[in-house]
């Protein structure tokens, strides 16, 4: 028998993100990739009124993202906003998602379905008000809540079309830009919020919160952007929409899910070479192996807790993760475990693949 060939794992793209929104021109359910606030013009036009998307571009832009995918709605129905997300279907490396303007529930509850679909995470904008926010996140399904955060209140940033004024805006884009820089300079493991969380672009906010109504919001899974003295206006919470009150929950916190979505996405594009193995044994001890060596230098990197990889990471394929149906189904099983926060304290998820 031949050698099984492998090729060391190696990690994925984390921070392209896919922007939806209205244009004044442009190809029209398209995704278009762009990497400046100019380029963007050239393609999508320059601002215009109740388009929130040029602000979203710019605040993503202005806050450390690089690469956004973007797409202009046809219509902002909800059938027109499903098919914008499907249009993203083609971008390999979709790390974020953001719609920036478009509230209410069903739409942050579709763009959520689409990015637990997708492998990907979802920065919804908030309401006008703390009731109207929590509302809409209410609408999101309990299985989509760890693919999405939700950050309140909307911010105050210059007016392009009016020069001296401010207008309101969502801080979706901000938010993705600044956890795509934290991406690049930190890696996808690091808290993107705190007084070191300096959003950038904006010159107020919508509504001040204390730390009663914060803590109050957090409850919700709803996160909170403050403006705090001696300090810019900075983001203040690092949870998803699972990380309100339900104890126990896994993923809670924004960087421990994208760690986690960023080890199967990576793992997912290593190891297409199983495809053409047996699926047994030797093939299941090369598996484990190759995952391990991943998993080891992600520790080496810091990206876990604990000072051992027995305390900062688990891997198991085998014949007891493996059943004879899922043999008979061409599917190998794979289980990973790793500490994000305390050591040997392991969040858990299985990566079925399909041979």
């Amino acid at each position: 028998m031949l050698p099984v060939v492998t090729a060391p794992i190696v990690g994925v793209a984390t921070s392209t993100t896919g922007l939806i929104g209205e244009a004044s021109q442009g190809a029209v359910e398209q995704a278009v990739l762009v990497t400046s606030l100019s380029e963007y013009e050239q393609v999508f036009g320059g601002p215009q009124p109740g388009q929130a998307l040029f602000l979203g571009a710019s605040q993503f832009f202005a806050n450390g993202g690089r690469r956004a995918w973007v797409v202009r709605l046809g219509a902002r129905s909800a059938a027109g906003i499903g098919r914008g997300l499907a249009a993203l279907d083609v971008v390999d490396d979709l790390g974020l998602l953001v719609l920036p303007g478009l509230l209410g529930g069903p739409t942050l509850a579709a763009a959520a379905a689409y990015a637990r679909s997708r492998g990907t995470f979802f920065v919804g904008d908030p309401g006008g008000t703390r009731p109207a926010t929590v509302r809409a996140v209410r609408a999101i399904r309990a299985r989509d809540r760890g693919h999405v955060a939700v950050y309140f209140p909307r911010v105050r940033a210059p007016d392009p079309l009016q020069p001296g004024s401010t207008t309101l805006c969502g801080p979706s884009a901000g938010i993705a830009g600044l956890l795509a820089r934290t991406d690049i300079d930190r890696g996808v493991h690091a808290f993107a919020a705190g007084t070191g969380a300096h959003f950038q672009g904006a010159v107020g906010l919508a509504a001040s919160v204390n730390y009663k109504a914060a803590a109050t919001l957090r409850g919700q899974g709803v996160n909170t952007i403050r403006q705090i003295p001696n300090h810019e206006i900075v983001v203040w919470g690092a949870r998803t929409v699972a990380g309100g009150r339900e104890q126990g929950e896994a993923w809670k916190y924004v960087p421990v899910r994208r760690t986690a979505l960023y080890i199967e996405e990576s793992i997912e594009h290593g190891i297409q070479w199983v495809d053409f193995e047996p699926n047994d044994e030797p093939m299941w001890s090369t598996l484990r192996e190759t995952v391990a060596a991943f998993l080891g230098e992600l520790f080496q990197q810091g990206m876990f807790a604990g000072t051992t990889p027995a305390e900062a990471f688990f891997v198991r394929c085998g014949s007891d993760t493996t059943t004879q149906n899922d043999i008979d189904s061409g599917t190998v099983v794979i289980e990973i475990g790793f500490a994000p926060l305390r050591p040997a304290e392991f969040v858990d998820f299985s990566i079925r693949h399909k041979r």
